[in-house]
């Protein structure tokens, strides 16, 4: 004896099964396409004068401090906000009044802070220190920058931390080493 189906197909499971697959992947692409359009690729710095000339200055800045050997130590006092620079004397050929440091967040441009350190008065060992404060103390990871606008320019990474070491980063020489 022969068993025939007598239900019709859009009460079977199967059928619905198989149009379930290609429905999800149509509703996930569309979510995709909408958080694309919602959304800016802020890791991307524009500039007026191009992109080309942006990566020149950085690296001709991180050059110079790996030739000055500058390294500065960052500390943030965690419950004010008071934060102070201090570098090596002797390795700054001029020492500028004011630093900028500048806190980018690794995904949104929109919660990056820029902080003008202004100098102050040197510590026991004569080294010269800078002094800011941030408004909003920041959670998380960050990328820090520590420049003296495009003359040098020192990077690090700062994970909420009293204290941290910023050194030039890591660049190319020019015989692609």
């Amino acid at each position: 004896m022969i068993r025939e189906d007598t239900q019709p197909w859009y009460r079977q499971f199967w059928p619905w099964f198989i149009i379930a697959l290609p429905a999800c992947a149509v509703v996930a692409g569309l979510t995709t396409v909408w958080i694309s359009m919602q959304t800016t690729d802020s890791l991307v710095i524009a500039s007026d004068d191009g992109m080309q000339i942006v990566a020149e200055r950085r690296i001709n800045a991180e050059q110079l401090a790996t030739e000055l050997n500058l390294a500065a130590l960052i500390e943030v006092n965690l419950d004010t906000g008071a934060v102070q620079a201090a570098m090596r004397s002797g390795d700054l050929q001029s020492v500028p009044a004011a630093l900028e440091l500048e806190l980018s967040h690794p995904a949104f441009a929109d919660r990056d802070q820029l902080i003008t350190l202004h100098r102050a008065l040197p510590d026991a060992a004569g080294n010269p220190v800078w002094s800011g404060h941030f408004v909003n103390i920041p959670g998380g990871r960050w990328y820090v920058t520590l420049k003296s606008g495009d003359d040098w320019r020192l990077a690090g990474v700062w994970q909420g931390d009293s204290r941290m070491t910023l050194r030039p980063a890591e660049t190319r020489r020019d015989d692609g080493r």
